[in-house]
């Protein structure tokens, strides 16, 4: 729980989550602008589809044998194959979901993407790694994100001292 971080990310506060949200949100912004657009159109927050993703690492999103190829990814890398997993569904499913509205984007999540590699994780692993993932960019935004709860909490302070 400790070397993989889901210990934080299960803590009452899941301030790891807000954190992981926050650094899969800033990827979207980066490599699919209009994809990430159209979501802030529609009011599609990133947690209502990438929260599950992060909390079991794809266990429910997957048909067992795709889910458990990422878990062992996971094992072995660690977080960043949820990232890289994550952005290359989006990547795949980009021109479909700009097609749709928030509660067509939630259809497409739950009842089209768990079963678009039925045919085995290979695709999707490969296509997977063919995201560009820069470790030192997600030091900075959780540098940033932790600038801005800091933020958040005393503004909150001020607001309870009378």
């Amino acid at each position: 729980m400790q070397d993989y971080r889901l210990r934080e990310l299960f803590k009452p506060s899941m301030a790891e989550l807000g954190l992981c949200m926050y650094q899969f949100e800033c990827m979207i912004q980066e490599h699919l602008p209009e994809l990430f657009v159209h979501f802030q159109s529609q009011s599609f927050h990133t947690s209502m589809y990438a929260s599950s993703w992060f909390l079991t690492i794809f266990l429910t999103t997957f048909p067992l044998p795709i889910a458990t190829r990422i878990f062992d990814i996971f094992m072995s890398e660690g977080l960043e194959i949820v990232f890289r997993v994550g952005l290359a569904l989006l990547q795949m499913n980009q021109a479909e979901l700009m097609q749709l509205d928030m509660e067509g984007m939630l259809q497409h999540f739950q009842k089209v993407i768990p079963h678009q590699f039925d045919g085995g994780p290979d695709k999707l692993i490969q296509a997977a790694y063919q995201v560009k993932y820069n470790s030192k960019k997600m030091k900075k935004l959780e540098k940033e994100y932790t600038t801005i709860k800091t933020k958040e909490m005393e503004e909150q302070v001020e607001i309870k001292v009378p």
